[in-house]
């Protein structure tokens, strides 16, 4: 299992351009403020059309949430897969149809109870 101690490290040996403002998260166990950075990296990168960085942040988040103990889980639900309706704001249809068949099962099922919780 993943804990809060150790996400900081994976994603910044993925990311090294996002590594810097995790190594400042990553002392104190803030899990939700890394993948904060996280998800804004991945937002980022929906605007700019880097849809392969995109994929590959999917599937670390995915491996994360899997791997993950609850607090890790929690926060990648939370913040992570809650993002992911700022991300279908940020590109048009077709982007979002090209993301949306690379996310996941495991998350996009999240999101989608997430959004149908929502509408309840």
């Amino acid at each position: 299992m993943l804990n809060q101690y150790e996400v900081p490290a994976l994603i910044a040996d993925e990311f090294p351009e996002i590594r810097e403002p995790l190594a400042k998260l990553s002392n104190n166990g803030n899990i939700t403020k890394v993948v904060e950075v996280f998800a804004r990296y991945t937002e980022e990168n929906v605007h700019d059309h880097n849809l392969h960085i995109v994929e590959k942040c999917m599937k670390l988040a995915d491996r994360i949430y899997v791997k993950g103990n609850e607090i890790v889980k929690n926060a990648i639900e939370n913040v992570f897969i809650f993002s992911f309706s700022t991300m279908r704001h940020l590109c048009n249809r077709v982007e979002w149809r090209i993301i949306q068949a690379r996310i996941p099962v495991t998350l996009y099922s999240t999101y989608i109870k997430q959004v149908n919780h929502s509408e309840d």
